[in-house]
């Protein structure tokens, strides 16, 4: 340590020394007045760590791992009925701020620290001496927490004594891209005591009025609130596949009292009724189990055998098969605000008529797809590049059911709701929608038509394939503001 030279005289003539140490080796100076002595104490403290951790971090702070919030350089402190205005100091020296220390501050302290960060040195040392701090840019101000809590409560009151005496003044802010409605309540809990808000639906509009500083935080709010919702355009690809397949086999077989010799044979569509297979006939066949009459033509080969006596025998076997494929293709766009809904539908509304007191009434039911989407940008980070959307999806197909009922046709309806998440203009594709139906159908006479082979001249056999399969593409796509 080193002293500036002086003598007693001097020293009794102005009360005070001047000292210089060195960092590495802390010792506490203490004036005892009126004989000017001058006491050096050397403090205990483990200079080796000091000089350690002051070396592994000449270039900044060190942060403290783990999910501690004390970021400050580690030190280790040993004291022993230490005067705390001295160890605040050297809290001072090692943390780089400024230390005020009140008056009412005095203290021993006895402690001993390893390796720990100073800033949670210092929270340790004020708790243990009920102290608290206040800071103000690198200036901590140290003083006991009744000190403290008085300053806090005048400067809240110096505060509001001088909000109270500043002019009311009345602004109109004007809102752009939300409702004034919606605005006002969030911003409402800002204002002074003495001031006020109105809303102007006409002109979509605030009218606030409080002072010039109140006015000024309103205003920057607004800024950061009142933003442009971003649109997202959505492409719906909606593709529709149906496929029928019908496959049918019958037999038709009689006898006729009609005076011919003779056999014949042909193919010719068959026409259901009491008209014969071969053009007009006397009877009916006695057996009359032809291929689907469903079918728009059903073609089939017969012939016929005559005996002498004048008795004819029919015979037609008829087969039939059905291959339809049907596919419909729809691409709307729709486009629509953040975070609102976007609705495409897609159908016919089917009249049905219900006859009450009142007379008869015409009722419509609604036999569409209906596609309803509901977008969500995660990030409004204009430089982020690939923006994911959260996308809200319900799917909803409503068909004509094959039931009939008085009160109005029956409706089936399948539906398919769900949340994914999808890059700006990426294709999602939404599946699942599919019906398989199969039916096989043997009509025939009792007993005959199990008999084996032969079984086939007394039964018709129809088998129906439909399959039914509805994809549907969404792609959505930010609209990029032109201005």
């Amino acid at each position: 340590i080193g002293l500036t030279p002086w003598s007693e005289s001097e020293a009794e003539r102005r009360g005070s020394f001047e000292g210089r140490r060195s960092a590495a080796h802390p010792m506490l100076v203490a004036h005892k007045s009126p004989k000017s002595l001058l006491h050096i104490q050397p403090i205990q403290l483990t200079t080796e760590s000091f000089q350690k951790e002051e070396k592994k971090s000449d270039t900044g702070n060190e942060v403290v791992n783990g999910p501690s919030r004390f970021i400050g350089r580690r030190i280790s402190l040993d004291f022993q009925q230490a005067d705390i205005s001295n160890v605040l100091r050297l809290i001072a020296e090692v943390s780089g701020f400024n230390i005020v220390v009140g008056e009412g501050v005095k203290s021993k302290v006895t402690m001993k620290l390893a390796n720990v960060p100073w800033d949670q040195a210092l929270e340790m040392l004020l708790k243990m001496n009920a102290l608290g701090m206040i800071r103000q840019g690198n200036i901590v101000w140290v003083d006991t927490l009744q000190n403290i809590s008085k300053q806090q409560d005048e400067e809240a009151h110096a505060k509001d004594s001088k909000a109270k005496a500043e002019p009311i003044v009345t602004r109109v802010f004007y809102i752009r891209n939300l409702n004034a409605m919606e605005v006002q309540t969030s911003l409402r809990q800002n204002l002074s005591p003495r001031g006020t808000m109105t809303v102007s639906a006409a002109s979509n509009a605030l009218i606030i009025s409080d002072t010039e500083s109140k006015l000024e935080v309103l205003r920057q709010l607004l800024d950061g609130v009142d933003l442009e919702v971003p649109q997202v355009q959505i492409e719906a690809r909606i593709v529709q596949a149906d496929t029928t397949y019908t496959r049918s086999l019958g037999v038709q077989w009689g006898i006729s009292n009609v005076n011919q010799l003779g056999a014949s044979s042909g193919t010719s569509a068959f026409r259901t009724g009491t008209t014969g297979a071969f053009g007009a006939q006397v009877s009916d066949f006695l057996i009359n189990l032809p291929a689907n009459p469903g079918l728009p033509s059903v073609p089939g080969a017969g012939f016929s055998i005559g005996k002498t006596d004048g008795a004819l025998l029919d015979l037609r076997l008829s087969a039939g098969e059905l291959l339809g494929l049907t596919k419909v293709i729809a691409a709307p766009k729709i486009t629509t605000l953040d975070k609102r809904d976007a609705k495409i539908a897609q159908g016919e509304s089917i009249p049905f008529q219900t006859t009450s007191l009142q007379g008869t009434q015409t009722t419509f039911v609604d036999a569409n797809l209906e596609l309803n989407v509901t977008p969500q940008i995660t990030s409004r980070d204009p430089k982020e590049v690939g923006k994911q959307i959260l996308m809200k999806v319900r799917a909803t197909r409503n068909a004509v059911g094959a039931r009939s009922n008085p009160a109005g046709p029956s409706i089936d309806r399948r539906e398919a709701t769900t949340q994914v998440l999808v890059r700006d203009g990426e294709t999602m594709v939404i599946g699942g929608v599919f019906v398989d139906t199969q039916s096989n159908n043997v009509a025939g006479i009792p007993y005959l038509s199990r008999i084996p082979v032969l079984g086939w001249l007394f039964k018709s056999k129809t088998e129906n394939v439909s399959k039914q399969e509805l994809l549907i593409f969404l792609t959505p796509t930010i609209v990029r503001s032109t201005t």
